[in-house]
């Protein structure tokens, strides 16, 4: 009886072979493949990681603008406040004392402890006419008082503003002065050549020894007074106005008489 002839090793020899070198074929086709695949990959990945990004910067643009926002909004609100306070003040104008010996600080909150009070006479040398400028509140010219120093970046954005508002401002019955203080020519920005640089058309009183300063009771720079024509102090604040801020703020110190 004859069994099946099995194939002797020698024979399935060439058939592996073949099998191999296909298995290697394929295996090479498919490595260069996959490396005819990696930059297009590469560049996906950095598109998605640029996507990322600029959503990333956007988002973060989007949440500055609504904090610009809400800043804006927030001093918009601060000064109808002060407006109403102004007006509010005019209307109990019979509590006044005597404050020539000056206000207290700002507080920075709560009620103006100088509010009512009567501002005593102002008296400073005056920049541009080197002239000695006495002022006395309760003259019946309702005024604006700004103090300032050449250093504070607030008030280098104040006073141009300013500058360009005050020539064509309807300021019948009242007045803007300025006190330029807290002089120091080691924190830069230098007073008089800033000063003749801007040639402001309001008086600046330069207040050396920091006294006017601290009649008015300045806690901050910018720092603003209010009066009305008999002296009274209506109201108090610190901090940038822009030019049509302080231009209300004006309009409705013209309400009184």
């Amino acid at each position: 009886m004859s069994t099946p002839e099995t194939p002797s090793s020698d024979a399935a020899a060439p058939d592996a072979l073949d099998a191999a070198v296909v298995d290697v074929g394929r295996g090479s086709a498919r490595h260069a493949a996959r490396r005819r695949g990696s930059p297009l990959l590469l560049g996906l990945a950095v598109a998605v990681v640029a996507l990322l990004g600029m959503q990333l910067y956007l988002a973060l643009r989007l949440g500055e603008t609504n904090d610009e926002l809400r800043r804006l909004r927030t001093e918009v609100a601060a000064l109808d406040a002060a407006v109403d306070a102004v007006a509010a003040a005019g209307a109990s104008r019979a509590d006044v004392s005597s404050s020539s010996d000056g206000l207290p600080p700002l507080p920075e909150g709560g009620p103006d402890p100088a509010v009512g009070a009567r501002l005593g006479p102002i008296a400073g040398p005056e920049y541009y006419t080197d002239a000695e400028l006495r002022i006395d509140p309760a003259d019946g010219v309702r005024r604006v008082w700004l103090v300032w120093a050449h250093w504070c970046p607030f008030c280098q954005k104040e006073l141009p503003e300013l500058d360009g508002w005050y020539p064509t401002a309807d300021l019948e019955g009242m007045e803007l002065v300025s006190i330029t203080t807290s002089i120091d020519p080691s924190r830069g920005n230098p007073l008089e050549p800033y000063l003749d640089d801007l040639a402001l058309p309001f008086p600046v009183v330069v207040d050396e020894d920091l006294s006017l300063a601290r009649r008015l009771g300045v806690t901050a720079f910018p720092f603003w007074v209010v009066t009305d024509g008999d002296g009274t102090v209506l109201f108090r604040t610190a901090g940038y106005l822009p030019a049509d801020q302080v231009e209300r703020l004006f309009a409705r110190l013209a309400e009184f008489g």
